[in-house]
């Protein structure tokens, strides 16, 4: 659907008006919010002030989207509040009862989820990466772009085809010829491995 100037200056005004209301309903509630949240977190400052952004960030993208009369703005605001207030305790809570269950096992050794990559693995995948790059910017046009659409910027096939417009079995054709192509780069992948 194609909107003519006037219907998107109209539009823009609209989105601008809803905008303003959002920060003069924000305002006028943020003090007694910021009572409630110190409240509930126990006066935990640095909590008090993500919870808050948290809540800000999340009733305007409501705000924004609604398609309906909010009538206790003070009502909906706190509820929004409440509930991150809710979810940082039962944060907290995991986290303790983690801690409880390695302290009382002191003999146990215990492994961390996340693994911090080496500084030689991390720069050969930085080299890599760049390399990758440089392959695929080489390739005729028609297999560069779909090779960029692919793997540089992770689109699917049929919205690859959608914008060069091709048929869905062009592209991944192309996508077949460009890997034949990056041959040298993947080899060099498997000797690392």
């Amino acid at each position: 659907m194609m909107l003519h100037t006037g219907e998107l200056v109209a539009a823009k005004q609209r989105q601008l008006k809803g905008h303003s209301e959002f920060w003069t309903i924000w305002l006028e509630n943020k003090e007694k919010l910021l009572s409630c949240c110190h409240r509930w977190l126990r006066n935990d400052s640095d909590k008090v002030e993500d919870v808050l952004a948290q809540t800000c960030e999340k009733a305007f993208r409501a705000y924004n989207q609604a398609n309906y009369t909010i009538e206790n703005e003070f009502a909906w605001l706190c509820r929004i509040a409440h509930n991150l207030c809710m979810d940082e305790h039962r944060a907290r809570a995991k986290h303790q009862d983690i801690v409880n269950h390695v302290s009382e096992l002191p003999d146990h050794f215990f492994f961390a989820d996340n693994q911090s990559t080496s500084l030689e693995s991390d720069h050969w995948n930085t080299s890599l990466y760049a390399k990758l790059v440089n392959e695929i910017s080489i390739l005729p046009r028609d297999l560069r772009l779909v090779m960029q659409y692919k793997f540089l910027y992770e689109m699917e096939y049929p919205e690859i085809a959608s914008r060069l417009q091709l048929s869905l079995e062009n592209v991944r054709k192309r996508v077949q010829l460009a890997r034949r192509q990056l041959t040298n780069l993947k080899e060099e992948y498997k000797r690392y491995c």
